[in-house]
């Protein structure tokens, strides 16, 4: 299995202080955790400079370091399909003739290197580039409710964007904290208890991860503690 991660999923990890629950996580189901250059760039070599995200990108290049997660490069082909994607995506939606930028380099290039890697797995918590994906009708209420002015949507860019990643899997890192807690993963770090599960899971909630407390209890609901 191969995982492809965005920016926003390693962010609500490291925050949290549960990256290495996805370390266990990663060699026990003994697969390939990968970002592309530019999520690198926007999770460790920026903030690196920057004193209050110094920390998370430290982590987060520690486990560059230790090589379970891997930096990949596009190639020429796959560079030139993220810029397509980009162009697709930007031009989704727009307000009065105007569209409306709805995705970074960073999502379009790691969308990019499922392709080039054949993965099946996008990791992500931004909620707008999983709706782009899944259900741009979604992303048009969502977008004219923050904005309160009527959307339009370009139907062709839906269509074909949907097919690009028809059968793609898409999860948050909610879930991977879940499963982590599921199968012990994280007992270094926490108790296996209820109440630990559930401040887990707030944790990358409040560290950015698009879930709901809806959401939350139903994970809490299914979990054998």
């Amino acid at each position: 299995m191969i995982a492809v991660f965005d920016s926003s999923s390693l962010i609500s990890l490291s925050q949290s202080c549960l990256i290495n629950s996805l370390k266990e996580l990663k060699e026990q189901s003994n697969a390939l955790f990968v970002v592309p250059k530019s999520v690198f760039f926007e999770v460790v070599e920026r903030p690196l400079k920057i004193k209050r995200f110094e920390l998370n990108a430290i982590r987060i290049q520690k486990a560059v370091r230790e090589g379970w997660l891997k930096v990949k490069t596009l190639d020429a082909e796959h560079s030139a399909l993220a810029g397509e994607i980009g162009e697709k995506a930007n031009h989704l939606l727009s307000i009065k003739g105007k569209p409306i930028k709805l995705i970074q380099r960073g999502e379009t290039e790691a969308l990019a290197l499922t392709k080039q890697l054949g993965s099946q797995l996008l990791v992500i918590d931004e909620r707008t580039t999983r709706t782009i994906i899944e259900n741009p009708g979604q992303l048009k209420q969502l977008i004219e409710r923050r904005r309160g002015k009527r959307a339009s949507v370009n139907e062709k860019n839906s269509r074909e964007l949907k097919k690009m990643f028809s059968g793609l899997n898409i999860v948050r890192s909610v879930e991977l904290v879940a499963l982590a807690f599921e199968r012990s993963l994280i007992a270094r770090e926490l108790p296996k208890s209820r109440q630990a599960l559930e401040a887990a899971l707030y944790a990358v909630k409040y560290a950015g991860c698009a879930v709901s407390s809806a959401e939350i209890e139903s994970f809490l609901s299914e979990a054998k503690t």
